[in-house]
């Protein structure tokens, strides 16, 4: 049987893609069959996909063995190694919608430094700290220039979406009555608790503050919010049901605001980082140029 690390170093070296379609499915095959007396060595496996491996190769015989051989080192490349990695980025890209944060990175780390790791031997075990010193190095190196900069350009692409994950809908689910206190605020006052479907993060919290702030309320109580907690000072005459209905409604306009003005701020300030980014980029790809046919 194959062991563990080869088969991983088979799927690094094809960016875990069939060697010749590209497509996202695998198997590993052996270039000479272990019946001809081929080995389990990194050097006699190929990664293919089903349709390829099975229908193409053994049935329609498609490729020779030679021409397999061929692809395989082709893996290796620098044209190759960049659409490959542009490949798994824009899967990555594609993908995101209800990843977490932690497993984007995590995605789009691995595709990088797996394709470092193919043309730099000597990174295999190094993984970069962040995803823009990988993209960096690629640059810098003068390795993959073109997939460098797609890189960086997904870089923030995605970083919105992260963005954007983090914001969720927030709702008033309940009404904590183990929290209903005695307030100091004045002789008949009580510590009125609601609890929200989740803690908000501070800008949401910023924004609710704001929007009650500015609204008209005949009966406008002191409201704060504590984790996923809103506390209102209320009196014991009041009408509680108009109270709740009344936070609902701000609720609802800060959850408004959120997914219209605040995601359009997020790729507003994200995307001129992008372009800060690009800039800076390009000119030391230029910078590189000018120095191609200097003599020393």
């Amino acid at each position: 049987a194959i062991s563990q690390k080869v088969r991983n170093e088979i799927l690094v070296e094809a960016q875990h893609r069939c060697t010749i379609c590209s497509e996202r499915c695998f198997e590993i095959h052996h270039i000479i069959e272990k019946s001809e007396g081929g080995t389990d060595d990194l050097d006699n496996l190929i990664v293919l996909c089903p349709n390829c491996h099975q229908q193409r190769y053994h049935r329609n015989r498609e490729f020779t063995r030679d021409q397999l051989i061929m692809y395989k080192e082709k893996l290796k490349e620098e044209i190759e190694v960049e659409k490959r990695l542009l490949e798994n980025l824009q899967e990555i890209n594609t993908s995101i919608k209800g990843k977490t944060a932690e497993e984007v990175e995590a995605k789009l780390k691995t595709a990088l430094a797996d394709a470092t790791s193919l043309i730099d031997p000597n990174r295999k075990t190094q993984l970069t700290e962040t995803i823009q010193q990988t993209a960096n190095h690629l640059a810098e190196a003068s390795l993959l220039p073109k997939a460098a900069r797609r890189s960086i350009e997904l870089q923030y692409e995605i970083e919105i979406q992260r963005e954007k994950t983090k914001i969720h809908e927030i709702s008033v689910v309940g009404i904590d009555e183990e929290a209903i206190t005695k307030s100091k605020k004045f002789g008949r006052a009580f510590n009125f608790v609601l609890i929200l479907s989740e803690a908000p993060y501070n800008k949401w919290c910023e924004v609710f503050d704001q929007k009650w702030c500015a609204s008209w309320y005949n009966m406008m109580r002191d409201t704060e919010i504590h984790g996923d907690r809103i506390v209102m000072k209320v009196a014991d005459t009041d009408n509680l049901q108009n109270h709740v209905n009344w936070i609902k409604s701000i609720v609802k306009e800060t959850n408004e605001w959120i997914f219209n003005e605040g995601f359009t701020r997020i790729e507003m300030h994200i995307g001129q980082m992008k372009h800060k980014a690009l800039e800076e980029f390009d000119a030391i790809q230029a910078m590189k140029d000018r120095t191609k046919d200097i003599r020393i």
